[in-house]
């Protein structure tokens, strides 16, 4: 049997969402271990499906590409648990901000949502069959995965967590939408991608972390969830649709009836506002954000 789908990036999203929270890794994990989810587009949608609940928007996603360049999202960078800590005279800098610190992750205690720690405490308790999830910015054809980081500390927590990963062998899941695919190795691009070496960027300048660990394409999530292949033919749309991608879905009757099933319980998925600060009166540090996008008219 045929079939022929397409999916914006929210609905490939929740579809990647669906998969993963299948899988047995992370069953086990909900059963009776620790999942920490940094907060992005990818894993809102994870906590939806597993709390039956759509999750707190107060911090959601952190850094984001937006229509004005990369930026960081208002929910983290306010209130008590700010990326940056407040300042005790005017006359200080800012502290950078530690990765360790980081507060606003997503805290799965055997399955239940349990309050927030700090990144480093997590880490020192996760164990060989806990699981870090977190979304990424570039996948190449290898299925090879990146994350672009815009700390000043290198790498921000995602190195952290890695470090940390290859001491403890906890599971590292990276849900990845067929939107992020770019055509060349990330090993390669990741050295073009100089964070401190710019004359210009728009926004936040990154750099591009490599990283290992379990890749969830929407190929990969139709094949978990209905045991169908699915083949990418087409990227792109118009009205809404851009940056969606095109399958063929393709087995037995059964596999994808069963895989169309999934996939039209996705579509129509939304995410929340994402909360992008004005440049004029921005509450993150120029040191942060270097290029400013002030007086830009498309801003």
């Amino acid at each position: 049997m045929l079939a022929q789908v397409s999916l914006i990036p929210a609905e490939s999203k929740k579809l990647i969402a669906k998969a993963v929270t299948k899988m047995e890794i992370v069953q086990r994990a909900l059963d009776q271990g620790l999942i920490v989810l940094h907060p992005s587009s990818s894993t809102y949608f994870m906590i939806e499906e597993i709390t039956l609940h759509k999750p707190p928007t107060n911090v959601w996603v952190c850094g984001a590409i937006v229509p004005k360049g990369a930026c960081g999202e208002v929910g983290p960078h306010m209130g008590a648990h700010s990326l940056f800590r407040t300042i005790q005279k005017e006359h200080e800098a800012p502290n950078k901000p530690n990765p360790g610190d980081f507060y606003h992750s997503w805290v799965l205690r055997k399955g239940a949502l349990a309050p927030k720690e700090p990144l480093n405490v997590l880490l020192e308790e996760m164990g060989h069959n806990d699981i870090y999830i977190k979304g990424v910015n570039a996948l190449d054809i290898e299925g090879r995965v990146g994350i672009l980081w815009g700390n000043e500390v290198e790498g921000g927590t995602a190195a952290l967590v890695m470090a940390v990963q290859r001491q403890k062998g906890f599971n590292l899941i990276f849900p990845a939408g067929l939107e992020k695919l770019i055509p060349f190795p990330i090993q390669d691009v990741a050295k073009e991608a100089k964070k401190y070496e710019y004359d210009y960027a728009m926004g936040v300048s990154c750099g591009l972390l490599p990283c290992q660990g379990t890749v969830i394409t929407e190929l990969r999530a139709i094949e978990i969830l209905s045991g169908a292949t699915a083949i990418p033919i087409a990227s792109g749309g118009l009205g809404g649709a851009e940056g969606a991608i095109t399958l063929v879905v393709k087995g037995n009757k059964d596999q994808v009836t069963k895989a169309i099933q999934y996939i039209e319980s996705s579509k129509g998925a939304k995410l929340p506002q994402v909360r992008i600060p004005n440049c004029y009166d921005c509450p993150v540090p120029q040191s942060f954000c270097k290029f400013p996008l002030i007086e830009k008219h498309w801003v």
